[in-house]
């Protein structure tokens, strides 16, 4: 479903409602003199304030917020170390051959997280609009994951290198027309001055 669509579902959720929803708070920014104060979202995460206040440009924000992964991830560790047994806590902390945490795990598990947050709190009854819950569960869908990201990247430079050697063939091959045409011409002159010489040499 398109994000369009889905925004226009969301509309009996209060502004303010969502907002929180997203991790975001009303702000105000000090205009020129003269000038009525902005309107701004502030990310409750990197406190960067976003002019754009759509829903879809929040969405965007939230997905690309280095800070809030960083909070998930942290809140990922506290509610793992809570809710796990305490045999399972002495088993991960004595484990050696568990892998290490990488930059790809963190990713999947503040995804995994935010899945469960929102199943969490949908089930708790405080919100009962589920709109507001896909939002959140198609963020995925709306920034280009990094693996993609590089390898259209490559396929961009591949793309341009094709051009320019393509162009470099073009040029090649006007240079040789150009090489050919001027031995052309040339032949032609020499061919128009014997005809001279011989009608000379008639007159004579």
């Amino acid at each position: 479903m398109s994000v369009v669509k889905k925004a226009k579902r969301v509309g009996s959720v209060s502004k303010d409602a969502t907002w929180k929803k997203l991790g975001f708070l009303p702000a105000f920014k000090e205009g020129k003199v003269g000038e009525a104060k902005k309107y701004r979202a502030l990310c409750i995460h990197c406190q960067k304030c976003q002019s754009n206040t759509s829903i879809d440009r929040l969405i965007i924000h939230r997905k690309s917020c280095t800070k809030y992964r960083e909070d998930l991830t942290e809140e990922l560790g506290a509610k793992l170390e809570v809710d796990a047994p305490e045999s399972m806590k002495t088993e991960l902390s004595t484990d050696a051959s568990d892998p290490a945490v990488t930059p790809s795990n963190i990713e999947f598990s503040t995804t995994s997280l935010l899945d469960k947050l929102l199943d969490e709190d949908e089930s708790s009854g405080r919100n009962p609009e589920t709109t507001l819950v896909s939002y959140l569960t198609d963020l995925d869908q709306l920034v280009v994951p990094p693996s993609d990201a590089n390898r259209l990247q490559k396929d961009l430079i591949k793309a341009e290198t094709e051009y320019l050697e393509a162009k470099s063939d073009y040029f090649t091959k006007m240079n040789e027309i150009a090489e050919l045409k001027r031995t052309v011409t040339m032949l032609e002159a020499k061919k128009t001055q014997l005809e001279i010489a011989k009608l000379r040499a008639e007159c004579e």
